[in-house]
């Protein structure tokens, strides 16, 4: 059984992958002041307080009930690292695509596309023009996990928005994808089909040491 639901401060333990628990995007870079609380209850904290502001901040997959992958998106006033980026986005209000993980048994397997879809399909439901994301280059020096490659994203069909060697800006503009909303849900079916086990900076360095699953269900 496929399963897609919303992120919720009680599923926070569901969040799978090479970084769970992950905080990367809801603290500061490590030479600012850092938050000596569980990872969990970090998070927690966090997806209330998105949720509450702007709405649900991401999906969370499962298969056969068992957590496989997550996406998380939102403003870019919610996301504190985003500052140790050189290619951050100066609106606050900026939806922003901040990573998209996958347990390694469903790896390469279809999932992270699923996830990539969700997450535009989640923000045509707020009405924004565009949804950004800052990406790595294979330049960049100790990368982490969370953030996305430039490749992926721009196979998922990103475009580069602001350059930079290292970690460009993306963006997905979704008012030339008129039949996106459409498209998203169908496609997110037919990825999911093939999934086996499924059924129908300035100063400072970005990478820190932090760390903190269809059924569509609103």
């Amino acid at each position: 059984m496929r399963d897609l639901r919303v992120l919720t401060p009680d599923v926070v333990d569901d969040l799978v992958g090479s970084c769970a628990p992950c905080t990367f995007w809801q603290t500061v870079p490590r030479n600012g002041h850092g938050d000596v609380r569980a990872p969990e209850e970090v998070l927690g904290d966090w997806v209330e307080t998105v949720t509450s502001d702007w709405g649900a901040p991401g999906r969370v997959a499962y298969v056969d009930g068992r957590p496989a992958g997550y996406v998380l998106v939102a403003p870019a006033r919610h996301v504190p690292r985003l500052a140790a980026f050189p290619t951050a986005p100066g609106d606050p209000s900026t939806l922003m695509l901040l990573t998209a993980v996958v347990a390694q048994p469903y790896a390469g397997k279809g999932l992270r596309k699923v996830l990539l879809q969700s997450a535009a399909k989640d923000a045509l439901k707020h009405h924004v023009r565009s949804l950004e994301v800052v990406g790595a280059r294979p330049l960049a020096v100790s990368k982490h996990p969370c953030v996305l490659d430039v490749d992926v994203l721009e196979k998922a069909g990103y475009r580069v928005e602001r350059d930079h060697p290292t970690y460009p800006r993306l963006r997905m503009d979704l008012r030339r994808v008129v039949t996106l909303r459409d498209e998203a849900v169908a496609a997110v079916g037919r990825a999911l089909s093939r999934v086996p086990g499924l059924r129908p900076v300035p100063e400072t360095h970005p990478n820190g040491s932090s760390h903190a699953q269809v059924t569509d269900r609103t």
